[in-house]
């Protein structure tokens, strides 16, 4: 649940977007994931029991701000009003899987390649992943192979994941790589796959 503070079409903020308006829309709280970090936004709905706004994309701006941007489908809506905020599940659920497996290759290109392969961008979304990194030579077919063995075994494990908030100090002296293009605040969530005999 959310208040709708702010809606804008095109360039300008108005007070109520109708069916048919191409809109962005900013609640005083979402459960929407915004691209970040190589990460696609989330999709979803934001409705009332008059309006449906089907969202296509969401978006950070201005810093943190979560930007909605979407699509009246059904009613009217203004600012000030109480809605419900939906997000498209599978399909952040999708993106996560993808996400979980950009650290499992990074860490496999690591094992095999050697540590000079550090993240240098990256695409994670519901359908794929892509992995950007810099390497003094092109992969041999033998190491392509070793690289999908490690991350494959990984993600038969099924290892819990477990999840710790420190400080981007803390978490570099525990291990924790800083990833490319990732702006860090004064705490870090700090993700580990696998266990200690996994090395």
């Amino acid at each position: 649940e959310g208040v709708v503070l702010k809606i804008s079409k095109g360039k300008e903020f108005i007070s109520e977007a109708k069916e048919g308006d191409e809109v962005e829309l900013i609640t005083n709280q979402t459960p929407f994931y915004a691209e970040s970090g190589g990460q696609v936004g989330d999709q979803g709905v934001i409705k009332t029991s008059q309006c449906v706004i089907k969202i296509l994309d969401t978006q950070k701006k201005m810093g943190d701000l979560h930007v909605h941007i979407g699509k009246v489908e059904k009613g009217s809506i203004i600012v000030g009003e109480n809605v419900n905020l939906e997000i498209n599940i599978k399909r952040r659920n999708d993106a996560k899987a993808y996400h979980s497996a950009t650290h499992l290759l990074h860490e496999a290109l690591r094992r095999t390649l050697g540590k000079h392969v550090t993240q240098k961008g990256s695409l994670v979304s519901p359908e794929k992943l892509r992995f950007d990194f810099s390497h003094n030579k092109p992969i041999e077919k033998q190491e392509i192979s070793k690289i999908e063995n490690l991350v494959n075994e990984m993600i038969v494990k099924s290892s819990d994941v477990k999840t710790r908030i420190m400080t981007p100090k803390e978490a570099v002296d525990t291990g924790a790589l800083a990833l490319f293009g990732e702006k860090y605040g004064d705490e870090v969530r700090v993700l580990s796959m696998g266990n200690e005999n996994d090395k």
